[in-house]
C-alpha cells in the first residue's frame, strides 16, 4: 500500500502543474533566463590590457643601466658603509635565522602557528617570504628576493 503522505502531496501538487493556470511553475524558471551574446564582436575593441597587466607576477630585470657595480678599494670604507652598500646591493635569495624570547615554554605546534602566521602577515605587506619553525625557540626564514632585507628585519625586530 503507498504511503498516504505521498498520495496527499501528489495530489496536491499534480493539479497546481498541469493546470492552464501554471503561474507557480513560471515563476519558478524566473530566474534562470539566459543572456545571449553574439558571435558577431568584430566592432568590439578591447583595450583593457595595459603593460603593467602584461608585467604583473614577472620578476623585473636589472637593465645595464642599473647595473652599478660596488667599488673596487673596500679599505677606503669603514665597517657600516660596506654593511650598508651590502644590504642594498643583495638580490638574491636570502636565508636566516630568528631566535625567539627565551624563557617561554613553547610546543614546537606554537613556533609553527608563529611562523604560518608571519608568514601571513609579511604576504599582506608584499613581501615574499616563508617562515618555518626549526625547534622551539627558534624560525628560519626564507627569502627569493633579497632587496626585501630591510623590512623584514624591522618586522622581526618591532
Amino acid at each position: 500500500m503507498p504511503n498516504p503522505n505521498i498520495l496527499l502531496l501528489l495530489s496536491l501538487f499534480l493539479p497546481l502543474i498541469f493546470s492552464s493556470y501554471y503561474d507557480f511553475v513560471r515563476l519558478a524558471n524566473a530566474g534562470k533566463r539566459s543572456i545571449h551574446i553574439t558571435d558577431d564582436l568584430d566592432d568590439v575593441i578591447d583595450d583593457e590590457e595595459d603593460e603593467a597587466w602584461k608585467n604583473w607576477g614577472k620578476t623585473p630585470k636589472l637593465s645595464e643601466d642599473e647595473f652599478d657595480p660596488p667599488p673596487s678599494d673596500l679599505n677606503k670604507m669603514n665597517m657600516q658603509e660596506i654593511q650598508e652598500m651590502m644590504t642594498t646591493r643583495n638580490l638574491g635569495p636570502v636565508f636566516g635565522f630568528v631566535k625567539l624570547r627565551l624563557g617561554e615554554r613553547r610546543t614546537p605546534d606554537v613556533v609553527a602557528e608563529i611562523a604560518m602566521k608571519w608568514t601571513k602577515i609579511m604576504k599582506t605587506g608584499g613581501i615574499r617570504v616563508q617562515f618555518t619553525g626549526v625547534d622551539s625557540s627558534t624560525i628560519m626564514f626564507s627569502m627569493d628576493q633579497g632587496r626585501d632585507t630591510m623590512e623584514l628585519k624591522e618586522f622581526i625586530l618591532k
